[in-house]
């Protein structure tokens, strides 16, 4: 009897958390879990260093709308989110590289309308790529990781309850908010140029168009 035996694809009863963080599948697993930390990491950060931001550049009346409008652009970004169309590799690097735009806005803003704008865009790249990371352990990784690989990703978020009011509370308390942001920017560079290349697609699988970045 010939037994056929498919490159890369890993045993179920062996498909544990060092396969997962293994040579073939750990740079793509850091890859997905980095997108949702960042994201996540924004939400929290910026709810810490909002007293400083009106105390620097005013705005005081409209200090709710930085997180109206970031989580109001998130959900526009999640539902947007489209794999069908860029493929994975350049999708998650457009959503890398528009969440550090808008970071970038927030770092530079003179005023609280400006700060806005840079909050719109944040939540149009963070949403796309808490979206895109999800929906992308079904087609770069085998269906015996995708169980850890969803803890793995979900867990990003336990992490950023932890990093995001950590640092935006230090940066606020050295009269610094600013920095906050900008200590994003060169991990929201990375995983754009260079993670956006671990996003390979599992040979094998059709990237489909797809209404819900659920669904695959």
């Amino acid at each position: 009897m010939t037994t056929t035996v498919v490159r890369g694809e890993p045993n179920t009863s062996e498909a544990g958390w060092a396969a997962l963080f293994g040579r073939e599948h750990g740079p793509v697993a850091v890859t997905l879990a980095a997108g949702v930390a960042l994201h996540a990491v924004n939400v929290y950060l910026a709810t810490t260093i909002m007293p400083s931001v009106v105390d620097d550049i005013g705005g005081s009346s409209l200090y709710a709308w930085a997180t109206t409008i970031f989580v109001f652009a998130s959900v526009l970004g999640s539902a947007a989110a489209d794999l069908g169309a860029r493929g994975p590799r350049a999708s998650y690097r457009f959503a890398a590289l528009l969440l550090a735009a808008g970071t970038t806005v927030c770092v530079l803003a003179p005023n609280m309308l400006v700060l806005l704008a840079g909050r719109l865009v944040q939540g149009l790249g963070g949403g796309l790529l808490f979206a895109l990371s999800y929906a992308m352990v079904r087609i770069t990784l085998h269906d015996a990781l995708w169980p850890r690989a969803m803890a793995l990703v979900s867990a990003m978020w336990g992490v950023a309850t932890l990093v995001g009011p950590a640092l935006g509370g230090i940066c606020a308390q050295l009269g610094a908010w600013r920095n906050a942001f900008w200590v994003l920017v060169p991990f929201l560079l990375f995983f754009g140029l260079w993670g956006g290349r671990c996003a390979c697609q599992r040979e094998g699988r059709v990237d489909r168009p797809r209404g819900f970045p659920g669904r695959v």
